[in-house]
């Protein structure tokens, strides 16, 4: 719109979530120069655009074809153009560096990210192939909120996945009420053909998957 430009950075995901039917549909990651995007931005910035955000499929995974990374292309455009904020798309936990929460000492950089958790149980997470654990999560969200205050976090949280026990499900509910999000986009899991989470066991009827949505939603709001 007139304020605020989606730019594309990257496409591809090198990750096999079990869930995610993605790497399959979109196949290698293939990043744009940092020339082309820096380019891009500040054509956008003489145009009156204030907010760019950065988005792909992977967004963390940047660069990561080109030898250089998100951090990196974070720099440039700071350096190199006269864009009033950037914020970032969904980024998994696991693609941020030490080096990388330094960007947010810029005020241009916008305190929030999007970070999918998608479930707060650990034993859950290892079904779904999650490269971050509950407490390397909670690690990242502390960090980010002592080194910025008030800093917002968001997230993405599957409800029923294969074989998610009675148990499984309170201990996520209750690790996600710890992490005080600021909005939790909620999915009823989905099974897709092709996916190795397809084939798993112990299928959660659906009933079920639409009554911890409605509890889940119920604890967001």
């Amino acid at each position: 719109n007139r304020h605020r430009a989606f730019i594309k950075i990257q496409d591809g995901c090198r990750y096999r979530c079990t869930f995610c039917i993605v790497t399959v549909a979109r196949g290698a990651e293939r990043s744009r120069s940092i020339n082309t995007l820096i380019n891009e931005v500040q054509a956008l910035s003489l145009s009156g655009v204030h907010e760019v955000v950065l988005t792909g499929v992977h967004v963390g995974g940047y660069g990561s074809d080109l030898d250089t990374n998100l951090f990196d292309l974070v720099s440039a455009l700071l350096n190199n153009t006269d864009i009033a904020r950037i914020r970032f798309a969904s980024v998994e936990p696991w693609d941020l560096s030490a080096e990388f929460f330094t960007l947010f000492n810029n005020s241009r950089v916008q305190p929030h990210m999007h970070l999918p958790l998608q479930s707060g149980s650990d034993t859950v997470l290892r079904r779904m192939a999650r490269r971050c654990k509950t407490g390397d999560f909670q690690n990242l969200v502390n960090q980010l909120r002592d080194q910025v205050p008030d800093f917002n976090i968001t997230t993405d949280i599957i409800v029923g996945f294969p074989g998610e026990t009675e148990e499984e499900w309170q201990e996520s509910i209750e690790f996600i009420e710890a992490m005080d999000f600021g909005h939790i986009h909620i999915f009823s899991y989905s099974e897709r053909e092709g996916t190795k989470a397809a084939t798993l066991p112990n299928s959660v009827p659906k009933p079920l998957r639409a009554q911890r949505s409605k509890n889940l939603h119920n604890i967001a709001a």
